[in-house]
């Protein structure tokens, strides 16, 4: 199924990660692991490249926030590049500005050894 998978209408790389930090930091339970799993092709098309920048500064903004301070309500990121033209310099950053990790699935081949990968970090 994983190999069937195929963007639609773009791919809105920092719009889809805001919208699910997002909800993830409006339902926080600090007795839970708050976790976003984010697969994707690791490049913002959302048909305006004039707002990329901005966007993943604002993105890595709020991640950074949400992890500092002592009011601080941590959510992490951790990105899954699917694909071959995946922007891993992207993917990289926004894992690391919550603390998590970037994970490379190239191929459908290793998509679950890489979920294996990610999920071990709960």
């Amino acid at each position: 199924s994983i190999r069937d998978l195929v963007p639609q209408n773009g791919t809105p790389l920092y719009t889809v990660a805001d919208a699910s930090f997002r909800t993830i930091l409006d339902s926080y339970d600090p007795t839970r692991i708050n976790a976003v799993i984010l697969l994707t092709d690791g490049v913002n098309d959302d048909g305006d490249q004039s707002d990329d920048q901005r966007q993943r500064d604002q993105l890595v903004s709020a991640l950074r926030s949400a992890t500092s301070g002592e009011n601080s309500k941590p959510v992490r990121m951790f990105t899954v590049a699917y694909g071959t033209d995946a922007d891993t310099s992207a993917l990289k950053t926004i894992a690391e500005a919550s603390t998590a990790a970037t994970y490379a699935a190239t191929d459908a081949a290793t998509i679950a050894k890489v979920f294996t990968q990610v999920v071990s970090n709960f």
